[in-house]
């Protein structure tokens, strides 16, 4: 009997069994590293939006949003709202939507109490430590508290 060329049932259950091991042990790690990724991100938007602060305090004398409103920028926020214009005309950053991450952004400008507070969050895990936000408080002095 004449061999047809191609794969045995056999060989090809083999190759679908390594690939259906090979997936199930990636898909964590990509969990892992995606988590890494996006408390990587968070991190580097704290500071941004910290230093951006910072310029404009020394600028204006007072903290971002002066009327001591909340600004909310969600990850499904257009690119044309109108809070993220203004912070991108005062603060001169761009804030990135469609990335997961929800910022909030308030200050208090009343005498002798004048700071600004920050807290980024996601609806899933950032950090080793099981926290889903990070929160920063700057006070007209420069100081940074990071809760």
């Amino acid at each position: 009997m004449k061999r047809s060329p191609g794969f045995t049932l056999i060989e090809l259950m083999v190759v679908i069994a390594i690939i259906g091991i090979l997936a199930v042990t990636a898909v964590p790690l990509y969990h892992t590293y995606q988590q890494r990724a996006y408390g990587s991100e968070a991190s580097l938007m704290l500071k941004r939006i910290l230093d951006a602060e910072v310029m404009y305090f020394l600028e204006q004398n007072k903290f971002y949003p002066e009327d001591g409103s909340i600004i909310a920028i969600y990850h499904d926020d257009p690119q044309n709202k109108p809070e993220i214009i203004n912070v991108k005309e005062n603060l001169n950053i761009l804030v990135p939507v469609g990335h997961f991450l929800d910022y909030y952004l308030v200050a208090d400008n009343s005498p002798g109490n004048e700071f600004c507070v920050l807290r980024i969050s996601a609806d899933f895990t950032l950090f080793r430590d099981g926290s889903n936000e990070i929160t920063a408080r700057l006070t007209k002095d420069g100081k940074i508290d990071i809760m």
